[in-house]
């Protein structure tokens, strides 16, 4: 039974048809196609048919081109040329029409082959390729695209493996700290850029991150130069198929934003310190008002021979003392009244040039190197000198063995990039520098030589950490910066920056001979709250000759003006008062009387106590602590004009 039924099928298989070899040919997943050497289709398989969507019978005698894009015609020209003179198979690739206007890649073979015609044909094997490519396009767009992230970022960046050494840096990482990437691939993050006495704290980060940890720091790096940049750091894990293979490292450079935090942080010192000054500078005005007034009085009063009239003048040296000391304390509170005008700086250095031979010292060479064309600065001639005499005080101070002191001007015009570096604006200015060849300023303490009341001035020389703090306060209210250069046993140079005014100079008026002062005879209005002040007041114009109305507030002294308007020749008024500011008592006094001469005083006066249209423009002012003397010169000054 077996053998029967064995039988049939051997005589199956013995008759079972053989596939021809165009069927076999079909039956592959290559593309595959036959052209001639006129550039026509001779033959398609069915791969070519699935993959280019386009029947057998539309293919075969078509042109070639036909189903090439325009971008590999230059390609199927050249194969079809070598085809014709030999053999060899070459591996080509070709963007080929698809279906639905698609783009199709084929990557393959073609080579010259006699046909059983023995016509020599171009035959080809081709795979389809479009996803590959598409994907390899994709992969470089996408590296591309992060490549000139990277290198566009305005961090440094660094890529690190998970042993920490350095993958790849970007063109900012080399501008921070200063390695390309030829010495920087391959090395250590810790022994690139993680100073030595933070290398514990470089190794822990490594292995935070190494475990996936994203680590945001403020810290110190080194550069290439020895030098420490102070960055924020961010390293955050990169992870492939859920696998961690890089670590990303961004640093942002802080110094400049550090730089700032110190000055916000110095300013808001100063401004406390100032707040606190003015305060206790206008009380102590007060105070000074009366001592030295006392002492004045008392001492006219006295035999001159008399030990009691000595003590009296001894006080009032004391105090004068006190009143230049309060004078800086109000120079670096910025609660000065002041009056600015056109200033020609070079007149104003010789001017202080005449008074440094006797507080220099004939051991200190003195040097001007002064500009031409400067233009005019617009602030207070005392101000500047000021300014100068603390600078050249200083210096002084400086150079204890002698040496040498400079002070020149320069105009400068400043671009954007170079005043904003200076936190100024835009465009010109005078460049006054004080340069000394003495002892020079420790790196570790020149961030504070403008604090108030810091000084290193001990021992034999003595300060009162005022005169730099001073100096601070009167270039930024004059709208100017300061910067220091100084080197240990060098020296120091002090650079101020003054914005150039458009306006002319003020003529300098000839001194005239002091008329001849009468005795006072008129009547005088004293507004004043202080009591002590008051009465001194009353009793030293009393003295004068003059009849002193006394009000005690701005209010009775209202009361007092309309009462005896007629006769009240002066007005003389504090400018800080409770209730009504001395600038609002005179607007609602010459409401009455507008041509009624005013004489204003103050231990201090700023835009918080003075009426917002300010002090009359005709407005006269002397500041406490004033003494009688020039009080009565003032007041007489007032009613001749």
């Amino acid at each position: 039974m077996h053998s029967d039924m064995s039988a049939p099928q051997e005589r199956t298989l013995e008759h079972r048809p053989i596939a021809d070899a165009a069927h076999l040919l079909d039956l592959c997943n290559e593309v595959m196609f036959a052209v001639d050497l006129a550039g026509r289709v001779s033959y398609v398989n069915a791969a070519w048919m699935r993959t280019l969507g386009v029947s057998r019978e539309r293919s075969e005698g078509q042109p070639f081109v036909d189903f090439v894009r325009d971008e590999s015609r230059a390609v199927v020209a050249a194969a079809l040329d070598a085809a014709a003179r030999d053999r060899d198979a070459r591996r080509i690739e070709l963007s080929m029409h698809g279906p639905f206007g698609t783009r199709v890649v084929l990557e393959g073979d073609v080579r010259g082959q006699l046909g059983t015609d023995g016509e020599l044909r171009m035959l080809g094997f081709f795979r389809d390729v479009t996803l590959q490519r598409a994907a390899e396009a994709d992969r470089m767009w996408k590296t591309a695209f992060l490549d000139q992230v990277v290198e566009g970022a305005p961090e440094a960046i660094m890529f690190l493996g998970t042993d920490g050494r350095v993958q790849r840096i970007n063109s900012e990482f080399t501008r921070l700290f200063g390695y390309t990437p030829d010495e920087a691939v391959g090395r250590h993050i810790d022994t690139l850029v993680v100073p030595q006495d933070l290398r514990v704290q470089g190794a822990d980060l490594c292995v935070r991150a190494g475990k996936s940890e994203v680590i945001n720091i403020d810290t110190v790096r080194r550069r290439k130069d020895g030098t420490l940049a102070e960055v924020s750091l961010l390293a955050t894990p990169i992870r492939v198929g859920g696998q961690q293979v890089a670590i990303l490292g961004i640093y942002r450079d802080i110094s400049e934003r550090r730089r700032m935090q110190k000055q916000l942080a110095r300013s808001q010192r100063l401004e406390a310190v100032g707040r606190l000054a003015g305060g206790i500078s206008h009380d102590f005005n007060n105070l000074l008002t009366v001592i030295n007034a006392t002492a004045e009085l008392l001492a006219s009063e006295l035999p001159e021979e008399s030990a009691a009239r000595r003590s009296a003048e001894e006080i009032g040296r004391a105090g004068a003392r006190a009143a230049a000391l309060t004078a800086q304390l109000l120079a670096f509170s910025r609660r000065q009244v002041l009056q600015p005008v056109a200033l020609d700086i070079n007149a104003i250095v010789r001017d202080v040039l005449r008074m440094l031979g006797r507080v220099i010292g004939e051991d200190i060479a003195v040097r001007l190197e002064l500009g031409d064309a400067l233009g005019t600065v617009l602030g207070d001639a005392s101000e500047l000198e000021q300014v100068l005499m603390n600078l050249a005080i200083n210096a002084r101070d400086a150079m204890k063995s002698g040496g040498r002191l400079t002070i020149s001007t320069t105009p400068t015009s400043l671009d954007a990039e170079q005043a904003g570096a200076l936190h100024l604006t835009e465009g010109k200015y005078v460049e006054l520098c004080v340069a000394d060849t003495g002892c020079g300023i420790d790196p570790a303490i020149v961030d504070r030589i403008f604090e108030p009341f810091f000084t290193t001035k001990l021992g034999e020389v003595g300060g009162t950490g005022l005169g730099l703090a001073t100096v601070y306060a009167i270039v930024q209210r004059l709208r100017g910066t300061i910067r220091v250069e100084s080197e240990l046993g060098v020296g120091s140079r002090f650079h101020v920056y003054l914005p150039i005014s458009s306006l002319p100079v003020r003529p300098v008026e000839a001194e005239r001979e002091p008329a001849r002062r009468s005795a006072g005879r008129e009547t005088v209005l004293v507004v004043e709250d202080d009591s002590s002040i008051r009465m001194l007041v009353d009793r030293a114009l009393a003295n004068a000759g003059y009849t002193v109305i006394a009000a005690p507030s701005p209010q009775a002294a209202l009361r007092l003006f309309e009462q005896h308007a007629a006769e009240i020749a002066l007005v003389f008024t504090d400018v800080v008062m409770p209730g009504m500011s001395g600038a609002e008592l005179v607007q609602q006094i010459r409401a009455l009387r507008p041509s009624v001469p005013v004489l204003f005083t103050s231990g201090y006066a700023d835009d918080r106590h003075i009426a917002p249209s300010g002090l009359p423009a005709d407005a006269s002012f002397i500041a406490k602590p004033y003494t009688f003397a020039a009080l009565s010169r003032k007041v007489r000054e007032v009613l001749e004009a």
